[in-house]
């Protein structure tokens, strides 16, 4: 497999402080992130099925939806309120 430069430096980082193998470090995260992208490819799947079956909710109905939501929100509480850090 090939990796850049920082991508094996990171790697060696990692595999020293944790006094694992390259490899090891390496398998561990190749091993999650296809199991990661395999439920999403599942969930896709099921979801595009449920589209097929009309189960689903129009885009359009969603975000008038999230839409008034947020209305009587700001209504609520007489402002909108931003991201706090």
């Amino acid at each position: 497999m090939r990796v850049s430069p920082e991508t094996l430096r990171k790697l060696d980082a990692v595999a020293a402080a944790t006094r694992r193998t390259r490899s090891f470090i390496a398998n561990e995260a190749l091993e999650a992130w296809i199991n990661r992208e395999i439920e999403i490819i599942e969930d896709l799947r099921v979801g595009f099925e449920e589209i097929r079956a009309g189960k689903g909710i129009p885009h359009e109905r969603v975000m008038r939806d999230i839409d008034l939501a947020i209305e009587k929100a700001v209504k609520r509480n007489g402002r909108r309120r931003t991201n706090r850090k």
